[in-house]
């Protein structure tokens, strides 16, 4: 039995081109849409066609050739008829070409009697985000900044609009002092370093993790820290803030996906809070939250586009 597989452009072309081809020997495994295409997988015994072949054209000859094989197999055997018990290779062909139908029938029934996936509606979408105590506000309205605060993200995920947000409103706000340190394994963050001037906040770049240690010290002169982590970076800095039980955060895009083991941690219960940005990037942001809320994820705030 061979399987075989033909895309053409509806069910009838299909078929005209499977019947012209194999006849009426050909069973059908199953029939599917594959985008504006009809997908008909087939198994055809290729043995079998020719056979059939030949008995359309002559009955006389095939039963001959049959012969002629059958005193083949038995050659050495003197006049042996052959054995009562033996298997007749084409009823063979017969029953598992009725067992192929029967798995096929029990597939169409499962698939009958499944249950149909729902997407959840968006007022459902609305109170999972509530329930789940989402803050989708700006991340420049939030008030609960620590001391010292990890801002951990892929690159692209948007820490550095983050930052420009939260620094800028804080400008915005009164004049406190403030350290911005890019921890990164690469170049400056020319762009941070650039509004540093304009916003009045100090910053610092290095490349050394060691400088974590130092945290103690520089946060009795400064009222907030801000850590702009490296990528490769963020599983060693996790285990220094957890110890130091410090504010750290995740930036994520809606149109990124979701994986915790990328920041070093085994389940999405120990992942920390999460800023979602490129929110206006999400081709559907409503099933995009509602993955969020079933993996038990916790929004901080979000940030969306450029800062005006």
């Amino acid at each position: 039995m061979e399987l075989k597989r033909y895309l053409e452009a509806d069910s009838k072309t299909a078929l005209d081109k499977i019947k012209s081809e194999h006849g009426d020997e050909a069973l059908i495994i199953s029939s599917d849409k594959i985008g504006n295409k009809t997908e008909v997988i087939i198994g055809v015994n290729e043995r079998t066609k020719k056979v059939t072949e030949i008995e359309e054209e002559s009955k006389e000859k095939s039963d001959a050739f049959r012969h002629a094989l059958e005193a083949n197999a038995n050659q050495g055997n003197g006049k042996q008829k052959p054995s009562a018990n033996k298997k007749n290779p084409w009823t063979v062909i017969e029953k598992l070409n009725d067992e192929i139908a029967d798995i096929r029938n029990s597939m169409l029934e499962l698939q009958k009697n499944a249950p149909k996936s729902r997407k959840p509606t968006i007022s459902e979408i609305d109170e999972k985000v509530k329930s789940r105590g989402f803050n989708l506000a700006p991340i420049e309205t939030f008030n609960e900044w620590a001391d010292v605060n990890f801002i951990l993200g892929k690159p692209g995920s948007g820490k550095t609009e983050v930052l420009k947000r939260v620094l800028s409103c804080f400008n915005e706000q009164s004049e406190i002092d403030l350290l911005v340190i890019n921890l990164s394994v690469g170049s400056q963050n020319q762009e941070l370093m650039s509004l540093s001037p304009s916003l009045n906040f100090t910053y610092m770049n290095t490349q050394d993790i060691k400088i974590l240690e130092k945290i103690e010290n520089l946060r009795k002169c400064f009222a907030h820290i801000f850590i702009e982590v490296d990528y490769s970076l963020s599983k060693r800095v996790q285990e220094r803030a957890a110890l130091q039980n410090n504010l750290t955060m995740v930036c994520s895009g809606a149109d990124h996906g979701f994986d915790p083991k990328e920041f070093g941690l085994e389940t999405q219960e120990d992942h920390p809070p999460m800023i979602l940005t490129r929110l206006d990037l999400c081709s559907d942001l409503p099933s995009k939250l509602n993955y969020l809320t079933e993996n038990e994820v916790k929004i901080k705030g979000t940030a969306t586009g450029p800062l005006k």
